[in-house]
């Protein structure tokens, strides 16, 4: 199977030990009406309102990649023009439709196989080349969220977050007379991009057991405050580590979606207000801790309001 030489070496560092002493986990974005839309003359592409804002924020807790179904002139035509100009948020981790249909099933398969599995006899990372039929999961897998707005691209996996998809035009109803995008449909998805956000943050302190609240925003989805963090530690056995199993991005997701226990709740949920999804218990006596497994201690669980 070909593997994207330039992804693979842009990704060389992604490994499950890499992202828990980093405290970062792997965001993999779809393009095509998660991030933008395309209008109806084929013209011009529309970023989603508060895009970029998000993207940008969120380098300080994940390392970005971009899998699409677009083609690669299609892709970096964008990525230069609109999304990424400047190669700072995606850093070569693309993979277009070349490389997905390069012989795999689905976008989970495709970045899977592109991330290192192990480490050579000189200590550099490594990518397998997969046998057909057979999926390959590397080390950092437990530690990627993947944001589309067609889950079944990644086979449903349960990583996936379902985001709302960004359709203007006839379909969407999004255009007025002038053939521009309506303030009104603007302005709520600034507002709903801003909960997805939300939701990503938290994941990432649900995953790193840290209480953060990311942001706060008035009316006009600006940002007025950011809060400190506060680190909730477990105790420490004479071996120097806390004497749980790692949380992760897959256990944190598999979790709430338990506690939720249906797979359509969840994605309405996703597509209301994904921000409220989340909450965390900010203190708990040593006692509890104790009492706690280890995915209980990720402090995860479904906001009643």
């Amino acid at each position: 199977m070909h593997l994207n030489q330039t992804f693979v070496r842009a990704a060389s560092h992604l490994t499950g030990e890499w992202c828990r002493n980093n405290q970062k986990l792997i965001l993999a974005c779809d393009m095509d009406e998660t991030l933008l839309t395309e209008s109806e003359d084929d013209q011009h592409f529309i970023l989603r309102p508060k895009v970029l804002y998000m993207l940008r924020n969120l380098r300080a807790f994940y390392e970005l990649c971009l899998v699409t179904y677009s083609t690669r002139d299609r892709t970096e035509d964008i990525l230069r023009l609109k999304l990424d100009p400047n190669r700072r948020l995606f850093n070569g981790r693309v993979l277009c439709r070349e490389d997905v249909l390069a012989g795999f099933e689905n976008k989970r398969e495709a970045l899977f196989a592109h991330l290192p599995q192990g480490k050579t006899s000189k200590g550099l990372m490594k990518v397998r080349r997969l046998k057909p039929g057979y999926i390959v999961r590397p080390p950092a897998w437990p530690y990627i969220v993947m944001l589309d707005d067609f889950p079944a691209a990644w086979s449903n996996f349960s990583s996936c977050i379902p985001i709302r998809p960004f359709l203007l035009g006839p379909d969407g109803g999004g255009l007025n007379s002038n053939g521009k995008a309506s303030t009104k449909i603007l302005s709520g998805e600034c507002g709903y991009m801003l909960s997805v956000y939300r939701f990503l943050v938290k994941l990432h302190a649900a995953v790193f057991q840290r209480v953060r609240t990311p942001i706060e925003v008035d009316m006009n989805c600006a940002p007025i405050r950011v809060r400190a963090e506060r680190r909730v530690m477990g105790r420490k056995n004479s071996s120097g580590s806390n004497g749980q199993a790692h949380m992760t991005a897959f256990s944190a997701l598999v979790s709430l979606k338990r506690r939720i226990n249906s797979a359509q709740r969840f994605q309405n949920m996703c597509y209301v207000d994904p921000g409220q999804l989340l909450t965390f218990e900010c203190i708990r006596t040593p006692n509890e801790r104790r009492s706690r497994s280890a995915i209980n201690q990720s402090h995860v669980f479904v906001d009643s309001q």
